[in-house]
């Protein structure tokens, strides 16, 4: 089980490396923030396999729901004011 366990956080460590990597490289806003919200669920994993499991039920809830849903109504905002983004 322990192996598992150690398996299981070196994978979602590189799926979060390289989610981090895709949301600084993207040059899509839209595809920017999705990289960031499956950062943010690598990270609480990460943190739910480590047992902190009340710091990562706060980072879900601040991190991936209240952080990409402003960001998002940023992005449209920015639209109203004449800011064009590059369709997919």
């Amino acid at each position: 089980m322990e192996v598992v366990n150690k398996m299981l956080i070196d994978l979602f460590l590189v799926l979060f490396l390289v989610s981090s990597l895709l949301v600084v490289l993207e040059k899509n806003l839209i595809r920017a923030l999705v990289f960031l919200g499956l950062a943010s669920v690598f990270l609480i994993l990460l943190l739910y396999l480590y047992r902190a499991t009340d710091v990562a039920l706060a980072f879900s809830i601040v991190s991936t729901g209240a952080t990409v849903v402003l960001f998002l109504a940023i992005i449209k905002k920015l639209e109203r004011f004449g800011y064009e983004r590059e369709h997919i």
